[in-house]
């Protein structure tokens, strides 16, 4: 009887908690906190089953980093420019007034960190990845850790990235002890990736920054910190909106090292319409961008073609059981768009500008915070190997031109062909 009522009891917790974090989960996203949203931190994630016969052989996935402070203090700099110059002119409402300090907090915090680093909120992203990663495969890595296989990380040479790789690899050997991994190796050219912004693809941001309804969320956001008439002697009120916005956006990371959220500048209404726009921008520069043109993605195949040569080494007989690549936005969103995963696949036509209500891409799932890609390969005992695809912890099918084998799962050849 109490062993029964203890169960009901650790049942009920779990029910409680699973529902607070599918809350929380939602209340990022009504935020619109575009590819600066929190990842968190989800008690579990599921994977899709191989057929019979089938084992699990490899794991490689490629992840942007966790929660950080702003890479620069750029935007911060623009935004209190324009704060003092309403300032000494009187222009300040009652709520501007705040506005000032709280940045000038806010950058108090970041210099403890530093800027572009990870934050404590970054640390439990990743290292959340690799305590489920060691509760979904902590068999096969134990296996082939006594087989002699071992564990390598990838990071580019930015530290947050570096610093990514460690949250996760503390949490794969607090779940597989004696797991081997190797030493970090970092891999610029493939995951530092610049920038495919085109002529065509400006031409498209323009307008959408220059739509109607942007510019009147800006001018409303920017009017409840300063006088009206102050507001109509700014050139770019959309650009000087949207450096509030993006401080409005980092905050969530630094959760656990400020007090400030910027959350009494940005109306939710107006946050939804420069979610839209913030993502417009990194759409034509790292995602599908514009239709008949590859080059806001294109850079991302070095590495498609590391992650098919790597699965081939493997399957070759090759002692790396699992590849965990730690990266940027700037690569996961490429990525996603070359392999045409879900929502990442649909271009936009030159006179049509990216828009919610015509595309499905969002930057907070193909670039978003801690945003996450993984391959795994199950092999039979016959030799015969089907791969199958996560993205976010989430399983996926990609795109109808790559022939599934049984569904979600693909030989490694139809791979190549279809997305190489």
């Amino acid at each position: 009887m109490f062993e029964t009522f203890i169960a009901m009891l650790m049942s009920l917790a779990a029910l409680l908690s699973a529902a607070g974090q599918t809350a929380s989960a939602a209340g990022r996203l009504d935020r619109h906190y575009a590819n600066q949203t929190p990842y968190g931190d989800p008690a579990s994630s599921r994977v899709r089953t191989p057929p019979d016969g089938y084992a699990l052989t490899f794991i490689e996935t490629v992840g942007r980093h966790g929660a950080r402070t702003l890479t620069t203090a750029t935007a911060e700099r623009r935004a209190l420019d324009v704060w003092d110059v309403a300032r000494r002119g009187g222009d300040l409402t009652r709520l501007g007034e705040g506005f000032g300090p709280d940045v000038r907090s806010f950058q108090r915090s970041e210099r403890v960190i530093g800027y572009g680093n990870l934050t404590a909120v970054g640390v439990q992203e990743w290292q959340g990845i690799g305590r489920r990663t060691a509760e979904l495969y902590g068999d096969f890595l134990e296996r082939a850790t006594a087989d002699g296989d071992s564990v390598r990380f990838v990071t580019s040479p930015v530290r947050r990235t570096i610093d990514s790789a460690a949250a996760m690899q503390a949490a794969l050997e607090k779940g597989v002890p004696g797991i081997d991994v190797q030493p970090y190796v970092t891999d610029a050219a493939r995951l530092l990736i610049t920038s495919g912004a085109t002529a065509a693809g400006d031409r498209a941001l323009d307008a959408v920054l220059a739509r109607p309804r942007v510019v009147t969320a800006a001018r409303h956001l920017l009017e409840r910190m300063y006088a009206p008439a102050f507001v109509a002697t700014i050139d770019d009120p959309v650009e000087v909106a949207l450096d509030v916005y993006l401080l409005y956006c980092t905050a969530p990371g630094l959760v656990e090292d400020t007090d400030v959220t910027f959350a009494d500048y940005v109306p939710l209404a107006d946050a939804a319409v420069l979610e839209q726009a913030a993502d417009a921008r990194i759409f034509y520069a790292y995602g599908p961008g514009v239709a008949g043109q590859d080059s806001s993605y294109a850079a991302a195949r070095p590495l498609l073609t590391d992650f098919l040569d790597a699965l081939d080494d493997r399957l070759a007989g090759g002692d790396t059981a699992a590849v965990f690549r730690l990266a940027h936005g700037e690569t996961t969103m490429p990525f996603a768009a070359l392999t045409d995963l879900p929502g990442s696949d649909r271009q936009a036509p030159p006179d049509r500008p990216f828009s919610y209500a015509t595309n499905p891409w969002r930057g907070r799932v193909a670039g978003g915070l801690a945003t996450n890609i993984e391959w795994t390969a199950y092999r039979s005992r016959s030799g015969r190997t089907l791969v199958t695809v996560r993205h976010n912890e989430k399983p996926v099918r990609l795109a109808d031109r790559c022939r599934e084998t049984v569904p979600y799962f693909y030989r490694p050849a139809e791979l190549r062909r279809c997305l190489d």
